[in-house]
């Protein structure tokens, strides 16, 4: 691994992965009420932190995604771009109730439903990281463990979902690039010649 490629990445992850936890962060801290827990902070700090690791590491080594030209990282830079600004947008409507459309919230909500089942069916718990009993509501844990993996569950449905922003941006330049390779081999054509 060349180390001027991977510390360039490794800033370049900082800065996005930080900014597009933001939203997430936010959610949690406010309305989940852990900015109470400086175990829960650090747990999702934690989170972000293996995330932007991972990223950097795997756009140091995989040539595809650490060449700048090639179509895979253009389309990965451009799927982190739409994401920032998703972000940007959960940001905007936080104290709103378009918050609900954030997909941060959503896909918070999908790493707690699927770490609850997976604690009752494996680990044989009644609410492994939700409670809702005694009337007060949804509370959420505080501990680090639950608190990191959802975190890292919520930080793997957001990849998925770059991912699959990627995959269309991948598309969308490609036939771009076609065309403009047929424009520039038969000039007529774009005539009617």
């Amino acid at each position: 691994m060349n180390r001027s490629i991977f510390s360039r990445q490794l800033r370049y992850w900082s800065f996005h992965g930080s900014l597009n936890a933001l939203p997430s962060f936010c959610i949690a801290l406010v309305y989940m009420g852990l900015w109470r827990s400086p175990s829960a902070i650090a747990a999702m700090g934690c989170a972000v932190a293996t995330f932007i690791l991972l990223y950097a590491i795997v756009t140091s080594l995989s040539e595809p995604l650490g060449d700048k030209t090639h179509l895979l990282s253009r389309a990965l830079r451009l799927g982190v771009r739409i994401r920032a600004v998703i972000s940007a947008g959960s940001l905007a409507t936080f104290f709103t109730p378009l918050i609900f459309i954030s997909p941060d919230l959503w896909c918070g909500a999908l790493a707690v439903g699927l770490l609850n089942e997976a604690g009752r069916r494996w680990a044989g718990r009644s609410n492994a990281f939700f409670n809702f009993d005694d009337g007060e509501g949804m509370r959420f844990s505080s501990d680090f463990l639950p608190v990191f993996a959802t975190t890292l569950l919520e930080g793997f449905i957001l990849s998925f979902l770059l991912l699959m922003i990627s995959f269309f941006a991948v598309a969308f330049l490609q036939a771009r690039e076609r065309r403009n390779a047929f424009r520039e081999l038969d000039p007529n054509r774009e005539n009617g010649i």
